[in-house]
């Protein structure tokens, strides 16, 4: 199998281990083809974000030129071993797109590929935004519940996918609220969502992440689920391999086995960016 990782973090991030280049290393130690370089975009020209500790989630707006320098140089110095693309894990914040434009339309050329995510949720009840993936907004989770819970990421995936003003190629671990393993209890207007997201999808031709860092949490057990990703199978959508490395051991996580379960599944190709530019490789 050729095999891609799109989806490792850095020390820059503040909440990863080891320097860009530990993971271009480790990458070329198993012979990946493509290593993709995707720290979390900065936070700190958002607003009402109070209650997030975003200096731990990201690099800030002034370390953004030092990120990609440093990226393009080692791109330019492992060329002849791997292909090192560029990119950027991108929240969504509604309404917040034009404060996103302003600071992303300065680098967008650099970049080979976007991936659109969501870890932060607001309910609009007085409490403010929260991340629901971060152990210590646990209270916040099971005050919520489950249900409420998948409904707003659901939803607010929905509202990412329909923006005219944000920006993606790769959506990234889509079912990401059961990473504590925590499930809704009535799945059936959850799964409603999870259809409108995968025709969203297929509409706006992007491609999904199969995410194993699920492999390492609680939830033991890949994003999405081998439910969902059976539905992607039919609905013809694109997908890369991402293993959300935040320590360099963790470069390609499970990337055979989830490898093999992709091709039973029917699954012979995966997508590639370079320069925005989808094309795809043989699995």
């Amino acid at each position: 199998m050729k095999l891609e990782d799109w989806h490792t973090h850095s020390e820059l991030c503040r909440h990863a281990v080891g320097t860009i280049e530990d993971y271009i290393k480790k990458a070329v130690d198993f012979n990946l083809t493509t290593i993709g370089v995707s720290d979390h975009f900065p936070y700190d020209f958002l607003s009402n974000i109070e209650r997030i500790p975003y200096k731990e989630y990201a690099i800030t707006l002034g370390e953004i030129e030092h990120y990609l320098s440093l990226a393009e140089n080692l791109r330019d110095k492992y060329e002849s071993k791997i292909n090192v693309r560029i990119g950027f894990e991108i929240d969504f914040f509604e309404n917040q797109e034009p404060a996103l434009n302003s600071q992303l339309e300065k680098i967008i050329d650099r970049l080979d590929y976007i991936y659109g995510s969501i870890h932060i949720l607001n309910f609009n009840d007085g409490k403010g935004a929260w991340g629901f993936d971060d152990s210590r907004f646990r209270e916040d989770y099971q005050s919520y519940g489950p249900d409420r819970v998948y409904m707003e990421y659901y939803k607010t995936q929905e509202k990412m996918l329909t923006s005219n003003h944000f920006q993606l190629d790769i959506l990234s671990h889509f079912d990401l609220p059961k990473k504590f393993n925590d499930f809704p209890q009535n799945k059936e207007p959850i799964e409603n969502e999870i259809l409108k997201i995968l025709d969203l999808v297929r509409k706006k031709d992007l491609a999904i992440e199969i995410n194993t860092a699920g492999l390492r949490k609680e939830v033991k057990e890949q994003y999405p689920s081998k439910e969902i990703i059976l539905r992607m199978y039919e609905y013809d959508i694109p997908i890369v391999l991402g293993s959300d490395a935040h320590n360099p051991d963790e470069v390609a996580w499970e990337f055979k086995k989830t490898g093999r379960m992709l091709k039973q599944i029917g699954y012979n190709q995966l997508a590639h960016f370079h320069q925005r530019k989808r094309t795809s490789i043989e699995l």
